[in-house]
């Protein structure tokens, strides 16, 4: 049986990367001031957001707050692009059955 210890480890073990829970929540932040209406920006904060969340346990605060901000971005936008569609289909439909000459009487 031997007494040796062995000494201590001279090197600290390196950090672990936050970068895909930053960008999640950098990202999310975009698509909440507006950038929403590009659907990539949300959508890449969602898809980072998971990354991060699986991979990074040490920043796992901050790769919810991303998924959360990115979330409601993606909703946002959502409804944004369905809102549109609808006024674009409720204009076309509201004058597009209007003819001029057909209400025309000719005496």
């Amino acid at each position: 049986m031997s007494y040796y210890q062995y000494p201590p480890n001279p090197y600290p073990l390196p950090r672990e990367s936050t970068g895909l829970s930053v960008a999640s929540l950098v990202l999310g932040i975009l698509s909440m001031l507006g950038f929403a209406a590009i659907i990539l920006v949300p959508l890449a904060g969602v898809i980072t957001g998971h990354l991060a969340w699986r991979r990074e346990p040490q920043s796992r605060s901050l790769a919810i707050a991303g998924l959360i901000t990115s979330w409601i971005g993606l909703l946002l936008a959502t409804i944004i692009y369905a809102l549109a569609i609808w006024m674009i289909w409720w204009a076309g439909s509201e004058y597009g059955d209007y003819s001029y000459y057909e209400n025309m009487t000719y005496s």
